[in-house]
């Protein structure tokens, strides 16, 4: 669980994330197509998930991947953090807007590098940032954002079905970035949760869109109370899967209490590892240490479809 105080003294945030491959893919023998990243930064949070595209299982993993890596990378360099505790929030959705483009520039460079064409590496992408003040959330595609704001729990900037249901936008879409990209800021929000959609029907209700709040109060309660990664990914594991049997991926955020002795401006990430690797990636640093997060801008090296599904703190 990677978490870090602000400089204040009062409450941290904290996080945790878990990718699980859904009783579908394995059956077929495939791999996850999901994916995700966080990072903190002092009372600075990044969060991001991913859902690749089923229609083009494999391939839209690395869609998933190379966006939440790049999300991480990007929202976690000093200078944004910066941008971001200072400004307005116009500026707040600029800088989230920003985010996704070159999300979408580092997806179009890594089908380059596959030799692939970009749709191939289709994505959902949904991401999460916060400070102590405001919040600031956006998505292309169907994944599922819940707050905590005043003990309330609600889900917001649901995707809006036409008559064709099982259709979304992905970050590849025509004019994602003008059309399809919802953004939203608030201010008191104490915890957060992104997912994408393999557990819609159990966290929600789907013909509302309304939060399942004893699912998120219970969650963000453990995450509070100090549960261990590897209990929350066999949570997510142990959720009966709906009649997709999609892919289920989450992450937790929420300000709470941390045991004394964690540096105030440690920089901890944790990040799925790209596809065929086996591990996901995770650590912290001092402040000054931004590189140590790794270069996300040069395509990933394709390996062998040896799917990872390991949690590592």
């Amino acid at each position: 669980m990677n978490a870090v105080a602000p400089a204040d003294g009062g409450g941290a945030w904290l996080a945790c994330g878990a990718s699980v491959t859904g009783s579908e893919h394995r059956r077929r023998g495939l791999g996850c197509d999901d994916a995700y990243s966080y990072g903190i930064f002092g009372d600075f949070l990044v969060a991001a998930v991913a859902d690749g595209a089923g229609s083009v299982t494999g391939t839209s993993a690395w869609g998933a991947f190379v966006a939440c890596r790049g999300i991480l990378k990007d929202a976690m360099d000093p200078d944004f953090v910066d941008r971001y505790r200072t400004g307005s929030t116009d500026d707040a959705q600029q800088l989230m807007r920003s985010l996704f483009a070159r999300a979408l520039q580092r997806v179009h460079r890594q089908a380059a590098a596959m030799g692939m064409d970009v749709m191939l590496l289709s994505t959902t992408l949904c991401v999460g940032l916060a400070d102590r003040n405001l919040a600031t959330f956006a998505q292309i595609g169907d994944g599922i954002i819940a707050t905590e704001r005043d003990d309330e729990i609600a889900t917001m900037l649901i995707e809006r079905k036409d008559e064709y249901a099982n259709t979304t936008s992905f970050l590849q879409s025509e004019r994602a970035l003008d059309d399809s990209l919802r953004t939203a800021c608030c201010a008191g929000v104490t915890a957060f949760a992104l997912s994408t959609d393999g557990m819609s029907y159990k966290i929600t209700d789907v013909a509302t869109g309304d939060a399942y709040q004893p699912f998120f109060r219970g969650s963000w309660q453990h995450l509070r109370s100090g549960a261990e990664p590897q209990r929350f990914e066999a949570m997510l594991d142990n959720i009966e899967d709906d009649q997709t049997g999609d892919d289920k991926t989450m992450v937790l955020a929420a300000l709470g209490q941390l045991s004394s002795g964690t540096p105030a401006e440690t920089m901890r990430w944790a990040h799925s590892g790209p596809p065929g690797a086996g591990t996901d990636s995770g650590g912290s640093v001092p402040s000054a240490a931004i590189d140590d997060l790794g270069e996300a801008a040069e395509p990933v090296p394709v390996g062998a479809h040896n799917w990872w599904r390991r949690w590592r703190k």
